[in-house]
């Protein structure tokens, strides 16, 4: 019987590895006929009928192996998986908890695949709470002693995750913090400082970006992107020479890269015609167009945000000026309140109560010059380049100003606008070939009214909407926001 038994289980297991899953559930189900206490037996159906997308029934196996064999922290893991994908999430929650106490040098191994099933089945308050239950798990393993690489990897894994959902959600200053972390428990990760750095750059903290650049390829210098990435960051700070031989690197390490051959090239190009046909001299002057050449491509921080839609914390305008030459016969028949209200100035009044309401919950971000499309078909890019012909100055800076003087100087409070740079950072990133204006907002310390037409209003965000609230709900939520 037992040879029975043995033969049956290392077919199963045969099935199961080549992704016979199918006949792998006939197999352990015969096998568990003979010696139905089993718990590896159990494991391996309830993983088949996972194979097969079953997840109620490879939870209950699972449920069974542990049952059975409760020390194994790994069942546990595919318990949750299993929880996870037939959306118990209430259940799949302790579950998780559990296995990580347990057996937290098991974490790695599971990680992308709870990562992906979080993305794709859990909302980001989930997500949060998982990474941030796992990184208080492996912290409080780290103060007891245990400094195994397997913890601290799992530890610096959940960290990085948590800051790439915190850049997904356009929480920059919640990924910086989160990041810097990763680095503290694994300084020697390449990835960890490129990503620290990644922020810093597009937070306009130059200086600190090229110092995380740089110890990313301390550790990994043969990564061409990164040497790519510190070349833009010392465009900026007109480290010109150095760039020049960050962007050669990067050429000399992927030469196949078109990117990179066309980056480097026009910047030879440009440094050449500034010195006289000299590519050997750089000039510490600015190339006039240098700007153009490196912005073809969006950052990537950026392109997260645009690639996780709008949410509590990422917001699309089409236009900031597409009420301004309205008719009064279109007034009159929109269909819009506010238009009625508002008239001409609609567009402006609308731009300036999502800031507000960005101010005044966690901050997050405005991006104009996208369309939104509900109906489910991906929404476009359109670009602000429809707003210069309304501008006085057509053009990107024209735009900074008619943002900065017709809409925040205008309607939020004179403490916004002579503080700008601590409370919003406006960007004009290249998209399919469009510009598009990124405000970045950060939260204000205290509530931020805006005043329409001698009127004063306090807009907070909620879900993927700017609502505005009053009387006891705005007491109460200024209690609790502000200090």
């Amino acid at each position: 019987m037992q040879g029975d038994f043995e033969s049956g289980y290392h077919h199963g297991l045969h099935l199961f590895q080549t992704g016979r899953y199918t006949e792998a559930i006939a197999a352990f189900t015969q096998v568990l006929s003979l010696q139905p206490e089993s718990s590896e037996a159990h494991l391996y159906l309830g993983r088949s009928f996972l194979g097969e997308g079953r997840s109620d029934e490879a939870a209950a196996e699972f449920k069974e192996a542990i049952r059975l064999h409760s020390a194994d922290g790994k069942t546990g893991y595919w318990l949750a998986i299993a929880l996870m994908r037939s959306n118990r999430w209430d259940e799949s929650g302790p579950v998780l908890a559990e296995v990580i106490r347990q057996n937290p040098r098991e974490l790695p191994h599971l990680f992308t695949e709870l990562l992906v099933l979080f993305h794709q089945k859990g909302d980001f308050s989930r997500t949060e709470e998982f990474l941030r239950h796992s990184i208080r798990i492996g912290n409080d393993l780290v103060r007891a002693g245990d400094r195994r690489r397997e913890v601290t990897g799992a530890l610096g894994t959940a960290c990085s995750a948590l800051g790439d959902r915190y850049v997904e959600k356009g929480l920059l200053n919640e990924a910086m913090v989160t990041y810097r972390e990763a680095i503290r428990i694994q300084p020697n990760n390449p990835a960890y400082h490129g990503k620290l750095a990644g922020i810093y750059a597009i937070t306009n903290l130059l200086k600190e970006a090229i110092s995380e650049y740089r110890a990313s390829l301390r550790y990994n210098p043969k990564d061409a992107a990164m040497h790519k990435e510190l070349a833009d960051a010392l465009v900026k700070t007109g480290e010109f020479i150095d760039a020049f031989s960050e962007y050669r690197e990067a050429v000399r390490l992927e030469p196949e890269d078109q990117n990179f051959v066309n980056v480097y090239t026009r910047f030879r190009q440009l440094l050449i015609s500034m010195d006289g046909g000299d590519a050997g001299q750089v000039s510490t002057q600015p190339p006039a167009s240098s700007h153009g050449v490196l912005s073809h491509q969006p950052d990537t921080i950026f392109k997260k945000i645009l690639a996780g839609g709008e949410n509590e914390s990422v917001e699309y305008k089409a236009s900031a000026l597409w009420s301004k030459h309205l008719s009064k016969e279109e007034i009159a028949s929109s269909d819009s309140k506010e238009v009625h209200k508002y008239g001409r100035d609609t567009s402006k009044i609308i731009i300036a109560k999502t800031i507000a309401g960005f101010l005044n919950t966690g901050g997050g971000n405005l991006v104009i010059g996208i369309k939104e499309n509900k109906g489910g078909n991906g929404d476009e890019i359109i670009g602000i380049e429809i707003d210069f012909p309304k501008l006085k100055d057509p053009c990107t800076d024209g735009y900074r100003r008619m943002i900065i003087d017709e809409i925040i100087r205008k309607y939020l409070p004179s403490e916004i606008f002579h503080q700008l740079n601590q409370y919003i950072r406006m960007h004009f990133p290249q998209y399919q070939d469009k510009t598009l204006c990124w405000l970045e907002i950060q939260k204000a310390e205290d509530g931020i009214f805006i005043k329409v037409q001698d009127d004063e209003h306090f807009f907070i965000r909620v879900d993927a909407e700017t609502r505005q609230i009053a009387d006891r709900a705005l007491l109460d939520y200024c209690r609790r926001h502000f200090r």
